[in-house]
């Protein structure tokens, strides 16, 4: 979950409410809150509710709880045009923005304002590759806007919070900015300018000082530009309402001449009937429309408008995920199940005597997984089942082997006592899902003669006639290696892992490892 932090008093600025209610209802709601030891409440937001990623978006969620009645939002006619030139088709071709006028700065909104751009870009924007956010004081420029792609050395303007002006090529290799996000761009620069030829903004790198949000600023401009056409849409949605809460005016702009919609609502079927299949209560009409406008819907009728800066109604089983939500957890009667399983051995089960038996400790890791780590254990790259939302970059991927997962744990156990030795048994993707069985064992003897018995005597308490044969594999020293045959079947690899990888891994000690399909 992304953690969230703001004062009581900021909080209070938008909603009347007290501390121990705020608490309360935002745990309730599965936001879980608590106050810390400076005084700041804490907020835990779930991935799927980015539009609750800053102060303004958490009391509207508490606003809405508390009267029953959806946020409304009024939306300007344009009078900003932007021109997105072909020139970005190939870089970063995906653009969305928005006016919002009439904005009081004030301390606690600029923290929010740092805040929800630090976080989407985090989640929503997966490190700014998918989304990069620009918020500008539309005074200090001159409309209409440009978004196109330069070469690295074509322009120069100042940075933000830098003196003097550097080009592309110089921000990428000197700016903490430029060093951090230069994996983004490649020899093409998206840049935005206005009308006079300043230099807004290098997305998704860093903005400019020309357009820095001060205390002074009132109308503000918003550009949002990326690769994903529906996430950078969620982004603009979810700044605008947070502005418009804070007093602001939305007013649309004009993208190659055509108006870009903000916070359109969706329409859904008032899930009636799921709602009382799958939550086992009978509800009626009128209580499921009740129990949605608490979340911040508006019911009419049979339908279900769900607001634009929700992003995460996708299916009906969202919207009676809020149902539940709004009852409240604590009001179902637990009861027991209808019908009536035996349970069955799972393939694995007989590998966890034996291998305690053998002094392995049981560990359980993620999953889903960055294919980076895979990459690290020079592990072949195989296709992998791609997340299609992840929090993160660590989630991206479901995972293909569980061996650079073993090594992490043991890169985070490193100062324990050893010797340490650790096995995992569950799925990876293949790309198809298959059960393996992977351990590891760290301390300064560990060898191929170690994990080769470890395997042998696996082999023979569960039945498995095993062949080892001489084989290279990525992960391991060459000549200390071998693959693993059951059955006559290649069915994994084990071996002493190689001191390059070690070194990846942050590991001080040898380590033998093996991982075999079962």
């Amino acid at each position: 979950m992304a953690q969230l932090q703001f004062t009581l008093e900021d909080l209070q600025e938008l909603v009347k409410i007290g501390k121990a209610e705020a608490i309360d209802t935002l745990t309730m709601l599965g936001f879980p809150t608590e106050e810390m030891e400076d005084g700041r409440l804490n907020v835990e937001v779930t991935p799927n509710r980015p539009d609750a990623l800053c102060v303004e978006g958490v009391a509207r969620v508490l606003r809405c709880r508390m009267s029953g009645k959806p946020a409304k939002y009024s939306i300007g006619k344009p009078k900003v045009k932007v021109t997105v030139d072909k020139s970005v088709a190939d870089v970063r071709p995906v653009f969305g923005g928005a006016v919002v006028r009439g904005v009081k700065m004030s301390d606690s909104l600029v923290r929010s304002i740092m805040q929800v751009q630090e976080k989407l870009h985090e989640t929503l924007g997966r490190k700014r590759r998918k989304v990069a956010i620009g918020i500008h004081d539309l005074g200090k420029v001159t409309p209409p806007f440009k978004y196109f792609a330069c070469g690295r050395s074509g322009v120069s303007f100042v940075p933000l919070d830098m003196r003097s002006k550097m080009t592309p090529e110089e921000i990428l290799a000197k700016h903490p900015k430029g060093v951090g996000f230069a994996h983004l761009v490649g020899e093409k620069c998206p840049m935005i300018t206005d009308s006079k030829g300043n230099i807004l903004s290098f997305p998704p790198i860093i903005n400019g000082e020309l357009t820095k949000l001060t205390q002074q600023s009132a109308d503000l401009f918003i550009d949002t530009t990326g690769t994903s056409e529906e996430a950078v849409r969620q982004a603009v949605n979810i700044l605008v309402s947070m502005l418009a809460d804070r007093g602001g005016k939305i007013e649309e702009i004009t993208i190659n001449g055509k108006p870009y919609p903000l916070l359109e609502e969706r329409k859904w079927k008032l899930p009636v009937a799921e709602s009382e299949k799958l939550l086992g209560v009978k509800l009626g009409k009128a209580k499921v429309a009740s129990l949605l406008s608490l979340l911040g819907h508006r019911v009419v009728g049979a339908g279900v408008f769900v607001p634009g800066y929700r992003t995460d109604v996708i299916n009906t089983v969202d919207l009676v995920e809020d149902v539940a939500i709004a009852y409240g957890y604590n009001n179902f009667e637990p009861s027991l199940p209808s019908a009536s399983t035996v349970g069955r051995e799972e393939p694995e089960h007989g590998c966890h005597e034996v291998l305690v038996g053998l002094g392995y400790d049981e560990v359980m890791s993620w999953t889903l997984s960055n294919p980076a780590i895979a990459k690290k254990a020079k592990l072949p790259q195989t296709q992998a089942i791609e997340i299609e939302n992840p929090l993160t970059e660590d989630f991206a991927v479901f995972r293909t082997a569980i061996l650079p997962n073993l090594l992490t744990i043991l890169g985070e156990s490193k100062n324990e006592k050893l010797p340490i030795r650790i096995y995992e048994a569950g799925s990876v993707s293949v790309p198809k899902l298959e059960q393996r069985l992977s351990l590891a064992s760290m301390h300064p003897k560990a060898s191929f003669s170690e994990i080769k018995g470890a395997v042998l005597s696996l082999a023979e308490s569960l039945g498995w006639k095993v062949e080892i044969k001489k084989e290279e594999f990525g992960p391991f020293i060459a000549g200390r290696c071998a693959a693993i045959y059951i059955g006559g079947k290649k069915a994994g690899f084990m071996g002493e892992v190689a001191p390059d990888v070690l070194v990846g891994f942050n590991l001080e000690q040898p380590v033998c490892a093996a991982e075999i399909s079962i």
